[in-house]
């Protein structure tokens, strides 16, 4: 089984996304950390990009205590192990400044966030597709 990394202290959001994920079209564990630090935390748990239960992506949110979504990719993508797991931003922000952040920061993604089962549904069943089926996965072996 897949895992997929849910960083997101809104329990609103934590329940609509794994709510989309348990009906999306992967076979994906959804693990959920309220923080950048706990997401990091969570990490270091692994001795490598192969091993059972790393991640195979992150939903990020970027407003959150403790750590910010924006501290976590900046630490993230300096990483020895774990530098190249894709990122995708889920904000609630418009603000430009804060998308190009994400990006230069290391982002795979920044995608707004929407309040409805179904927008969200539609949000998450793209990503998924992508990186469940379009894309390379990064930790070949």
């Amino acid at each position: 089984m897949t895992t997929i990394l849910l960083v997101e202290d809104d329990p609103d959001d934590v329940f609509l996304i794994r709510k989309v994920i348990e009906r999306a079209p992967i076979d994906a564990e959804l693990v959920v950390v309220e923080h950048g630090q706990a997401a990091l935390d969570h990490l270091d748990t692994f001795s490598s990009l192969h091993a059972e239960g790393v991640p195979v992506l992150i939903l990020l949110d970027l407003n959150m205590p403790v750590m910010d979504g924006h501290e976590f990719i900046r630490i993230l993508r300096q990483h020895p192990v774990f530098y190249p797991l894709p990122v995708v931003v889920l904000t609630t922000s418009s603000d430009a400044a804060v998308v190009r952040m994400a990006y230069k920061q290391g982002a795979c993604a920044v995608i707004t966030k929407v309040d409805s089962l179904e927008g969200m549904s539609e949000i998450v069943n793209s990503i998924a597709d992508f990186w469940f089926h379009t894309a390379k996965p990064f930790n070949v072996k």
